[in-house]
């Protein structure tokens, strides 16, 4: 039996996609079907717009940190049991790494997964030139299986129809639906794209406002006709989901309007390898739970950097088990948490303090990394390589000699490494290198039989 799916890609970013998307998702919701939401590329924050509007987790699928397989697996795995998927591109659907590459793209996607393409277009200021676009992106490669357009920020009726008119005259390409200008549904933006969904308020009134507008101007029944048309699975090499071993400790993480970037598939492998996994809030938790580990990931601490460091006992205790040897893997946000203060604003705040150095918010540094260790450590083996990207404004300046955690393949190195501290702003994405959540998972149990004795 066939999977459900289609991809909403768009011409370029800023044409309302994110916003499309995740109104369709709740739309078909309404409807009754079970929705399971995907996104292209490395992105955190639009996969929490998608778990709103549909009550399921949205995974990433990315073939650059990823290999085909990878992307199949995570597809099809949470694919099953749901009515349809739908998968919200990454930039323009033709975007990838490079400029003469489609590795990485939207495109690439739907071609290793057989999906259909439903286009956003954003005809706020073009009226028939949104017909050569659309004839542009269905003729720049004619692999590309464009089955569908929706007109986004149209002034009038006649604004649509027009248009309407224009590309399926000239095209062959059906219009499933146009939407016209509304600012009240605009979702907002921070310097790393999109703010979270906790930010934008995205409660149920937004959400039905938006559903109720989908609803009215797109042929949600013509939607999901198109996803029929995706090719049956293809095989693939279980790799991610297949067998967990007994649990065997227990690691904490972080996880609060602080800390909320984690890609669900690194906490799977981190229980596959047998750990059991455990959450922790740093702004209201005063105390640790029972853990042999601690994970803290990506996020915006600096936004709540007098609540992270209002809370003195917490960050006194992580620092102690720290010193005590209990292993801790953190990236970027949780980086600069393990630092000795944040400078945000006018203000200085204290943070863990286990890396003698402080984050200072300036700077920007984002891509793709082939992660290599800096140095033989305990975690990223020498010769061993995982992958994964790089997005902050912040920069983090050691006030004593350290051991760095990464390098990259342009020859920078960053993070701090120690024997049980792997810290850097590079998200790691497990998948690539399975090798270093089973080690960050030996590292807890020795930790964990080691406090036993």
């Amino acid at each position: 039996m066939g999977i459900k799916g289609l991809m909403i890609a768009a011409p370029s970013s800023g044409t309302g996609k994110t916003t499309v998307s995740i109104g369709i998702m709740k739309a078909l919701t309404d409807m009754g079907l079970k929705v399971q939401p995907f996104k292209v590329g490395p992105d955190y924050i639009d996969t929490g717009f998608h778990y709103f509007a549909s009550g399921n987790e949205s995974h990433n699928l990315d073939s650059v940190m990823g290999s085909n397989n990878t992307v199949k697996e995570i597809y099809y795995h949470n694919s099953e049991g749901k009515d349809i998927s739908i998968i919200e591109g990454v930039m323009g659907l033709f975007d990838g790494k490079a400029g003469n590459s489609l590795k990485g793209s939207s495109f690439e996607i739907s071609r290793i997964l057989g999906i259909p393409i439903v286009m956003v277009i954003d005809i706020s200021a073009s009226g028939r030139s949104a017909a050569a676009v659309v004839k542009g992106f269905r003729d720049f490669d004619k692999r590309a299986l464009l089955k569908g357009v929706i007109l986004n920020r149209a002034g009038s009726d006649y604004h649509c129809s027009m248009v309407k008119e224009a590309i399926e005259t000239t095209t062959g390409i059906k219009v499933l639906g146009c939407i016209k200008r509304n600012n009240e549904l605009k979702l907002g933006s921070r310097y790393l794209g999109l703010v979270t969904a906790a930010e934008n308020q995205i409660n149920d009134a937004y959400l039905k406002n938006l559903s109720s507008l989908i609803r009215n101007s797109i042929d949600l029944e013509q939607i999901v006709k198109i996803s029929s048309t995706a090719s049956k699975p293809s095989k693939y090499k279980p790799v991610i989901y297949n067998r967990r071993e007994k649990e065997k400790c227990t690691i904490g993480i972080a996880y609060n309007k602080a800390f909320t970037f984690y890609y669900p598939e690194n906490i799977e492998l981190l229980k596959k390898f047998g750990a059991k996994i455990i959450y922790f809030d740093p702004v209201i938790d005063r105390k640790l739970p029972h853990m042999d580990g601690i994970y803290i990931g990506g996020g915006y601490p600096e936004l709540y950097a007098g609540e992270l460091s209002g809370n003195s006992a917490l960050l006194a205790e992580i620092k102690e088990k720290i010193d005590d040897g209990m292993p801790v893997f953190a990236e970027c946000g949780g980086y600069m948490y393990l630092s000795e203060s944040i400078n945000y604003g006018d203000a200085e705040y204290p943070m863990v303090g286990a890396i003698p150095a402080r984050t200072h918010m300036e700077g920007l540094s984002l891509g793709y990394r082939k992660i290599y260790p800096a140095a033989p450590g305990e975690i990223l083996k020498e010769g061993e390589k995982a992958m994964g990207h790089e997005f902050h404004y912040s920069r983090i300046v050691f006030n004593k000699s350290h051991s760095e955690a990464y390098k990259f393949e342009n020859g920078k190195s960053e993070g701090y490494s120690s024997k049980n501290i792997l810290s850097g702003y590079a998200h790691l994405y497990f998948p690539s290198n399975q090798n270093v959540p089973k080690r960050f998972v030996k590292q807890c149990v020795e930790y964990k039989n080691k406090t036993v004795e």
